[in-house]
């Protein structure tokens, strides 16, 4: 292990859909055990767009050494069933060491072409 690796913790959630997609990145100052500690502190403390975690039920399963899979509950009266509704969300937390990165390629104007009024009257030949 070298000392300019970097390390993060990845939160995945999959919203509506069946796809998983990145909800956030945490870059990790330290080593491993570090990444892994704070991990484990975003599993028990962390909830998605501003909401209070206060408000939530918390289950978390860990699937390996060094992911997790969390559970978010939150009880909602429906007025129209007048009854309570437990809304289930649910999130993959994950350490990972970061091994490549390339930055994003500036994007420019397309180049531009005469119109079809322009090539009529004889211009952009």
């Amino acid at each position: 292990m070298t000392s300019d690796e970097q390390w993060y913790v990845l939160v995945e959630g999959n919203g509506d859909t069946d796809r998983w997609q990145l909800e956030e990145k945490h870059h990790v100052v330290g080593d491993r055990s570090t990444a892994l500690s704070r991990a484990e502190e975003i599993c028990r403390t962390w909830c998605p767009w501003g909401r209070k975690p206060e408000e939530h039920g918390r289950t978390v399963f860990e699937t390996s050494e060094t992911s997790w899979l969390l559970e978010l509950t939150k009880e909602v009266w429906m007025e129209s069933d007048d009854r309570a509704y437990t809304r289930r969300e649910h999130f993959r937390v994950t350490v990972a060491r970061l091994v490549h990165t390339k930055e994003t390629p500036s994007a420019h104007p397309p180049e531009k072409k005469a119109g079809a009024i322009r090539r009529a009257f004889g211009g952009g030949r």
